[in-house]
């Protein structure tokens, strides 16, 4: 077992945002709930989140359709906004895809995440 793997995700990330804490670009606020707050200028907040979803990890194609696949990756997101009492306004959506996924897949998935933001 690695050491990383003993310390546990919120310790490893405690450990590693402290090189960002200080100089130009630092990041002003600390981390929680998979999100970073930044003040971008008085008056002015940010709250930035992202989540990766590995299949076989966090998913599996035997019982996830590519709809609610796609509902769960935005809702995972904004559950980490809404726990730090942010109001999301927009997202970026991040995917690796592998040959096998077709297109019908990719419809079906953004028929979800379109769902759960309005859309």
């Amino acid at each position: 077992m690695s050491e990383n793997t003993k310390l546990g995700e919120f310790d490893l990330i405690e450990r590693l945002i402290k090189q960002y804490k200080k100089g130009p670009g630092a990041i002003s606020k600390s981390f929680g709930d998979d999100a970073v707050w930044e003040t971008l200028t008085p008056g002015y907040e940010l709250l930035i989140t992202t989540d990766l979803f590995i299949e076989d990890i966090h998913f599996s194609a035997d019982y996830s359709d590519a709809f609610h696949l796609g509902y769960k990756s935005l809702a995972v997101n904004l559950s980490d906004i809404a726990a730090m009492g942010g109001i999301p306004r927009f997202f970026l959506i991040s995917l690796g895809i592998p040959e096998y996924i077709s297109l019908n897949f990719l419809e079906e998935f953004y028929k979800g995440l379109n769902r759960l933001s309005g859309e």
